[in-house]
């Protein structure tokens, strides 16, 4: 296996062991015939806390579950692909993060679960990431992403919702997430190598020791005349 097969099937193991963990905690609710939303995170509450860990893993139904692991298995795969070794410490600043903003935005009383926030940091982090990087592949993966997801640009705001029952906090609180990371993290993806020109590969002095003879031998011959 050459090593941009195996750099691509690196990038899948978290975004598809991620994506099994949401599907499998689901059809454990369905199975047992229980629900796990009220363990979702509740803003501005102490025992709300708990819902930075839980409300990416909670879904109201499979059609909620599918839309945002369909999206999480794609930007993780992105994370993964251009960032490597830092791909895991931006995960797990992303799940925090994310779900902390809207922790402190959100309406108190209310409580959010699903992986949408996830999902709009993941999105902002990469459309950015791909202008400020000015990388080709990450800006080409950015475009893809707004081509894909462009509903994350008015998802943030409450007027756009089509249901009441959206989280535009959640929303908003990925989106913050991302764009600050973004930020930070400028100039620190993976960069291709930049290839050696034909000049470079050709160039006589790199293995030819008589061309550096016989140039010494010119010279001297000019300085005789």
């Amino acid at each position: 296996m050459n090593s941009e097969k195996k750099e691509f099937y690196s990038a899948l193991i978290v975004p598809v062991s991620f994506c099994i963990l949401l599907w499998s905690i689901k059809i454990l609710e369905r199975i047992s015939d229980i629900s796990l939303s009220n363990f979702g995170l509740e803003p501005r509450t102490l025992v709300g806390l708990r819902g930075i860990l839980t409300m990416p893993l909670l879904h109201t139904d499979f059609s909620h579950l599918a839309s945002n692991s369909a999206a999480c298995l794609l930007l993780l795969f992105g994370l993964y692909l251009f960032y490597k070794k830092k791909a895991s410490g931006l995960f797990i600043f992303f799940y925090i993060f994310s779900n902390l903003a809207a922790w402190i935005i959100g309406t108190k009383g209310s409580i959010h679960i699903g992986a949408s926030g996830l999902v709009y940091c993941l999105a902002w982090f990469h459309i950015l990431s791909g202008f400020i990087n000015k990388n080709k592949q990450q800006a080409a993966f950015g475009f893809l992403v707004i081509f894909l997801y462009g509903s994350v640009v008015w998802g943030i705001f409450p007027m756009f919702q089509s249901s009441p029952r959206i989280s535009w906090q959640g929303h908003l609180g990925g989106a913050i997430t991302g764009i600050v990371f973004a930020i930070l993290y400028r100039k620190k993806g993976y960069i291709i190598a930049k290839e050696p020109t034909i000049e470079e590969e050709t160039d006589p002095s790199d293995d030819d020791p008589y061309w550096l003879e016989d140039t010494q031998e010119e010279i001297n011959n000019k300085k005789e005349e």
